[in-house]
């Protein structure tokens, strides 16, 4: 039978960042794969506020410290206009009152009888759709690329770290709760795996 011991330290909870936002990363793919799948009349603005608010969990003020900058910073210049794009969306359309692609404005009508009418009106903004999903997914694919890689050196270096250790020092590591921890519930990424 194995046993799990929690890592912990400043390269473990990296692991631990980069897993959630490997996730949130996978998540979006998701969404956006659901868009670009959909009937042209479909309503997908529901697919879109889910892949625009799971994408600026990942960039954030509350997200922990991943090289988010970094990052970005190495994506080709289309890539990064595309990531300024997505963001200035989740900032500006998911976090107002409307949806993604309308927002209200306040209106007063005089009517024939000389009447005011003070209402509210639906405007279109911009309409989001497949071709959007299509530039999305493409940095989508880039930052997946980027995160994993990230992961992946983590993963080596805390491998070799415990590769150092002898049996007495691994159990000396905080033991994690058996009852409440199984082998299914520890997550293993593939990189560039997206869920169905």
């Amino acid at each position: 039978m194995s046993e799990a011991r929690r890592l912990d330290g400043q390269q473990a909870r990296r692991l631990e960042v980069l897993s959630g936002i490997a996730d949130d990363l996978l998540a979006v793919a998701a969404y956006v794969d659901r868009i670009k799948d959909a009937a042209p009349a479909s309503d997908v603005d529901a697919w879109w506020t889910s892949a625009l608010v799971r994408y600026g969990r990942c960039f954030g003020k509350g997200v922990a410290p991943w090289g988010a900058g970094e990052v970005i910073g190495s994506l080709p210049d289309l890539l990064q206009v595309r990531h300024r794009h997505f963001r200035r969306l989740r900032d500006t359309l998911v976090s107002h009152p409307g949806g993604v692609d309308h927002t209200y404005i306040a209106e007063a009508v005089r009517d024939r009888d000389d009447r005011s009418h003070v209402g509210c009106e639906r405007v279109p903004m911009f309409s989001l759709g497949r071709l959007e999903a299509m530039d999305f997914s493409e940095l989508l694919d880039a930052l997946q690329t980027f995160v994993d890689r990230r992961r992946i050196e983590v993963e080596n270096d805390l491998r070799s770290r415990l590769s150092a250790m002898s049996a007495e020092e691994f159990r000396e590591l905080p033991a994690i709760d058996p009852s409440g921890l199984g082998e299914t519930d520890v997550v293993h990424h593939a990189p560039g795996a997206r869920p169905n």
